[in-house]
């Protein structure tokens, strides 16, 4: 019995812009209850309901990366010019870069780790590999496998958000599995435990992907990626933490 499918892409791309957000709101925005605890008593209460919602938030991100990841995918193999692909994105990790390391590193440039564009942009070049030796030979296959090693070796060198052994491994799977829905989302769900349980609920999405673009905001993501940052960046350091400030100074 054939799949019925329920999502559009650009479907599976607002859940994951959506619980990206929450998932980073949660990280940015949270503070500890010990703290919360000498906060006035209206803005205890609701920051203590806050952190309960931030926690369902934390559950609800760990859907975004694999359907971006399965997106990458679908890009990849629907693209008419992979080279423009490439450029968008290596362009936009490297504007990501200073938002998504003032956000998670507290400074404008680190090498600690880096942003997510990152982990796409090397999983797109071992697409491209993948591609060029899809021909079902044993040397082929020994040189695809190469190609995703060496992809995983670069992402875990580069500490790319998710790294090569869940982000570039969960490219590789949803590239190589395209044809056999099921067995791709299984295979997915069990890269992703790697991360988290949580995550395999997007493969539900995945699974069901009805192979529709749906309407495209072409640079949607690309650009909600930095600016959702800054302005969770400015929540945080302009409002968030002047107020917490004032209560700690204000204590005996």
């Amino acid at each position: 019995m054939e799949k019925k499918g329920y999502f559009s892409g650009s479907t599976l791309k607002w859940i994951a812009i959506i619980t990206m957000f929450m998932d980073h709101s949660a990280k940015l925005l949270y503070v500890p209850q010990s703290l919360i605890n000498t906060f006035t008593p209206g803005m205890a209460t609701f920051y203590t309901a806050l952190i309960k919602v931030f926690d369902v938030f934390l559950v609800l991100g760990r859907l975004a990366f694999p359907l971006f990841c399965f997106l990458l995918v679908q890009g990849f193999i629907h693209t008419s010019n992979i080279k423009k692909y490439f450029i968008r994105l290596f362009v936009f990790a490297l504007i990501s870069e200073v938002p998504y390391d003032m956000a998670f590193r507290l400074s404008y440039f680190s090498l600690e780790k880096q942003n997510v564009f990152f982990t796409l942009l090397i999983g797109l070049v071992v697409l491209i590999g993948l591609k060029k030796f899809e021909e079902r030979t044993p040397l082929n296959l020994l040189i695809s496998l190469g190609i995703i090693g060496l992809g995983i070796f670069t992402a875990e060198f580069l500490q790319t958000d998710y790294g090569g052994w869940i982000g570039i491994l969960m490219i590789s799977v949803l590239y190589l599995l395209r044809d056999y829905p099921l067995v791709q989302s299984l295979a997915g769900c069990g890269v992703i435990l790697q991360n988290s349980i949580a995550g395999m609920f997007s493969f539900l999405f995945i699974y069901f992907y009805n192979g529709k673009r749906g309407r495209q905001w072409k640079y949607l993501f690309y650009w909600f990626y930095p600016l959702h940052l800054l302005l969770l960046l400015f929540i945080q350091q302009q409002l968030l933490l002047p107020y917490v400030r004032s209560i700690l100074t204000a204590i005996p």
